[in-house]
């Protein structure tokens, strides 16, 4: 508590000052955390003063807010680069990073609790955001850019929080999450300079080598291959729920599974739906940073929040118990290698025996590893298969745009983006201006992949269902099929 407050007065954060009359002041609290070492043990017990920005008013406390943060597929992708190319990735954090914003508004904040001053009528007059206040995120990206500016560091097309240089001597990539950065480049010593500017800029504390980001592992091999995996994060669920012991399943899903919200019969309703949806919620942090394995289990169980059943509990557990016994899996970048960026498109056809809409699933590789995926039900009712396989194809196209644009920043240079479809129905489409009974109702919006494909953006190839890597995200599958759509997304 003494440094975070030493800290705020170092910074130049808030004076302490008479308000004037009538002035609104926003409380604040303290906010204590134990940060911990990539091996499991105790780095430094934390205390944060935090100010209550719930209190706020909108139009008179604060104004924009919109602050951007890096993707989960744009921090994959640059590690699949990164294991490619052999390229250093090391990792910093901006001390007190909120604390650096400037505010524009006139705000007073209580004294923090604990260091009040012994002169009455007083209050912390704010000259810089502070932790909790609804516009801190904002101030502090606006910061951000503005000394990364001075040291030659701008946004890029793709990703506003992914933020590159480039001159003679190569290419340096700084992907930032609020206050976490990954600084990458071909050039060790180009990223050692870049450090020490940053350094120069903000507090910073240089963690080395990157080897934990966003509570996910990093570990580069011998041979260059780069890990990524959750497996302290998995045995943290599995103790918080009493299943460190349990038996291991072969898959997330029973083949088959279907978890139906519960209509007439209330006894079948959890007593405590928390419990449901604070699992969930863990396991969906798995599920879309580390372990796409996961993505169709987590779709369907999360269609039971509001009302989670016993049957939707037990489903979960299931899931817990094939965590169990995959704990260590995680995915493997290869490196010294080409890149080649690769995509695959399916969905089932009304497969959700409530709403009869069907399931979009795609996932994306770079040398065979898994940098995006999706699994989510379609936004209308298709009418035949070939509509519901156009309308994923709609979805993952908007996606491979993007990583398109990625890939540019990257310099991975793969275009047209190629996108592997097991529906001859939907190609046809793609490819033709045709319009038929089964198709001219199909809307306006998904017909942007014919448009994308006549401009040379998208190459559709056809792809056996028995290879259809994507197909582990629209349905529970048998162990076989599962265990190989596991293997082929790098999951190992």
């Amino acid at each position: 508590m003494d440094d975070e407050i030493n800290s705020q007065l170092a910074n130049g954060t808030w004076s302490l000052e008479k308000p004037p009359p009538g002035t609104k002041l926003i409380p604040c609290r303290w906010v204590y955390k134990v940060k911990h070492n990539p091996d499991g043990s105790v780095e430094r017990f934390k205390a944060r003063l935090v100010a209550k920005g719930f209190v706020q008013h909108e139009g008179v406390d604060y104004g924009e807010l919109f602050a951007p943060t890096s993707r989960g597929s744009s921090f994959r992708d640059l590690l699949a680069v990164a294991a490619a190319r052999k390229m250093p990735i090391h990792q910093l954090d901006v001390t007190t990073a909120f604390l650096n914003g400037e505010l524009k508004e006139d705000l007073w904040m209580e004294q923090p609790p604990g260091y009040e001053s012994e002169t009455p009528g007083l209050a912390c007059h704010l000259h810089k955001s502070i932790y909790g206040l609804k516009q801190a995120p904002r101030c502090w990206y606006d910061k951000l850019c503005e000394k990364f500016a001075e040291i030659g560091l701008f946004p890029s097309k793709s990703d506003p929080a992914m933020f590159l240089k480039v001159d003679e001597r190569g290419v340096v990539i700084a992907l930032v999450h609020v206050y976490d950065t990954c600084v990458a480049s071909d050039d060790l010593e180009l990223v050692r300079k870049v450090k020490e500017a940053i350094g120069q800029c903000f507090k910073i504390q240089d963690l080395g080598e990157a080897r934990v980001f966003l509570g996910m592992d990093s570990h580069r091999e011998k041979d260059g291959d780069i890990v990524l995996s959750q497996s302290r994060y998995i045995e943290q669920i599995l103790e918080r729920h009493n299943m460190l012991d349990a038996k291991g399943r072969a898959t997330p899903l029973a083949m088959g599974t279907r978890v139906t919200p519960v209509t007439d019969d209330e006894g079948e309703l959890l007593e405590d739906p928390t419990s449901y949806q604070a699992l969930v919620g863990e396991l969906n942090y798995l599920a879309v940073s580390t372990r796409p394995d996961l993505a169709y289990a987590l779709s369907v169980l999360s269609r039971s929040m509001t009302k989670p059943t016993r049957a939707a509990m037990s489903a979960a557990k299931g899931v817990l118990r094939y965590l169990a016994g995959t704990r260590e899996m995680g995915l493997r970048f290869p490196g010294g290698q080409g890149l080649q960026l690769d995509g695959y498109s399916d969905s089932d056809w009304a497969g959700d025996t409530v709403t009869r809409r069907s399931t979009t699933g795609y996932v994306f590789r770079v040398n065979s590893t898994a940098i995006s995926w999706s699994s989510q039900l379609q936004r209308t009712v298709a009418a035949s298969s070939e509509e519901a396989e156009y309308q994923a194809l709609s979805r993952t196209v908007r996606e491979a745009l993007w990583l398109s644009k990625l890939s540019d920043d990257l310099k991975i240079g793969t275009s047209p983006s190629i996108i592997k479809v097991d529906s001859q129905g939907a190609i046809n489409i793609s490819h033709n201006p045709m319009t038929s009974q089964r198709s001219k109702h199909i809307d306006v919006m998904h017909h942007l992949v014919r448009e994308r494909v006549a401009s040379g953006e998208v190459e559709l190839r056809y792809c056996p269902t028995e290879k259809m890597v994507a197909d582990v995200m629209m349905k529970a599958l048998g162990e076989a099929k599962f265990k190989w759509c596991r293997a082929s997304m790098g999951v190992v």
